[in-house]
C-alpha cells in the first residue's frame, strides 16, 4: 500500500478529509460503535451514490461526521476547543471546497477497506507515519493548541491518538485548545 503523505499535491484540507473518513469508518466498525451511523460502509455509500452521484464520498463523510462531532463535543466540550470534526470555520470552508474527484486512488483504497478494520488501520498508520503513538489514548486528550491546526503535524498526532485508541479498544477524543486573548488555555 502506498503511503499517504501531505505535500503540495495534497494540501491540509484533503489530508483532514482523508483522516476524517478513516476515523469515521473505524468508529462505525468497533463494537459498540462510537457513533450510530451507517454511512461509512459499502451499503451506506451506495445509498448516497443514488442521491449524490458525483460526491457520495464527501456526503458520507459529512453525514457521519455530524454524529461524530456530537460525540466528540460531549467528550471534550464545545467552548474553547477544536477537534477533528469541528474545526475553525475557515478550515471547514476549505474542506467543503474540495472537488468530488480529489483523490480517486484514496477513495478506491478506502472502499476496499470497508468491512476490514485492519486495512483501514493500515491506511491510518501510513498517513500518520513519523508520529509516536501515545501510551494511553482513552478519553479526552489535549494534543495541542489552535496554532497546531495550521499544519499536518497536529492532525497526524490526532491520528496517532485514534490509532492507539482503536488498538486498545477504547474511545479517544483528541482535541486542540483554542487561544483566548493571546494566551493559551
Amino acid at each position: 500500500m502506498k503511503p499517504i503523505q501531505v505535500s503540495s499535491l495534497s494540501p491540509l484540507p484533503e489530508f483532514i478529509l482523508r483522516l476524517r473518513a478513516l476515523i469515521l469508518a473505524l468508529g462505525e466498525s468497533v463494537r459498540p460503535p462510537l457513533w450510530k451511523t451507517e454511512f461509512m460502509n459499502e451499503t451506506g455509500l451506495r445509498f448516497l451514490e443514488r442521491i449524490y452521484p458525483r460526491n457520495s464520498f464527501q456526503a458520507s463523510v459529512h453525514a457521519a461526521g455530524k454524529s461524530a462531532c456530537d460525540v466528540h463535543d460531549r467528550a471534550v466540550g464545545r467552548v474553547g476547543v477544536y477537534h477533528l470534526f469541528r474545526l475553525p470555520e475557515s478550515l471547514e470552508t476549505e474542506i467543503r471546497r474540495i472537488p468530488p474527484d480529489f483523490d480517486e486512488e484514496f477513495v478506491s483504497q478506502f472502499r476496499a477497506g470497508l468491512g476490514h478494520p485492519d486495512m483501514l488501520i493500515e491506511m491510518l498508520v501510513s498517513m500518520c507515519s513519523g508520529v509516536s503513538r501515545p501510551d494511553d489514548a482513552a478519553g479526552a486528550k489535549r494534543i495541542g493548541n489552535e496554532g497546531d491546526l495550521t499544519n499536518a503535524a497536529g492532525f497526524k498526532k490526532a491520528g496517532a491518538v485514534y490509532q492507539n485508541a482503536f488498538a486498545q479498544g477504547k474511545p479517544a477524543f483528541p482535541y486542540f485548545a483554542a487561544e483566548q486573548n493571546g494566551s493559551r488555555r
